[in-house]
């Protein structure tokens, strides 16, 4: 069974909105500010375990930046091992790093992201694929059906050490 903290910090993964008396708020709950849309939150390529492709300015929708800021806590690694991608303006996608975990958000992407993976490490690799962004921003469904897709992620990390 999980804390308190990891439980509202999994909760807000998930974009559920949990209520809590105004003297009770729980400074971890809070989700922390998205870079901008160029940065990339991992130190370098080596360092990754997770990389996270995107459409180009899917980041700076400030709709979905608690979204992308809370994806490191759904997935149980630490905000340095998520490498953030984003996909050029004509829809392809740079060089991927070679990590063990590939989250596609889009069909398109993914398909532009596959193209660039090796068939090696597309059999060693877990690759899960999302709806595209602006699907995400439909409703719950559409977050908790991004909740089932990353799954196998956070389960591949959690053995793996992250």
């Amino acid at each position: 069974m999980l804390d308190e903290g990891r439980r509202l910090q999994v909760l807000a993964a998930m974009g559920v909105d949990v209520y809590q008396l105004r003297g009770a708020r729980d400074a971890t709950s809070t989700a922390a500010p998205a870079l901008p849309a160029g940065e990339s939150e991992g130190a370098g390529a080596a360092a990754a375990s997770v990389a996270a492709v995107c459409a180009r300015g899917a980041r700076a929708d400030p709709r979905l930046a608690r979204l992308f800021a809370n994806l490191p806590l759904a997935l149980g690694v630490a905000p340095s091992r998520l490498t953030w991608i984003e996909a050029s303006a004509d829809g392809s996608v740079p060089a991927l790093p070679d990590v063990p975990c590939y989250l596609f958000a889009g069909s398109a992407i993914s398909r532009a992201g596959a193209a660039q993976l090796s068939l090696t490490q597309q059999k060693q690799a877990t690759i899960a694929v999302c709806a595209d962004p602006s699907e995400l921003l439909a409703g719950v469904s559409a977050r908790r059906m991004l909740w089932q897709v990353i799954k196998p992620l956070a389960r591949r990390l959690r053995v793996e050490g992250g």
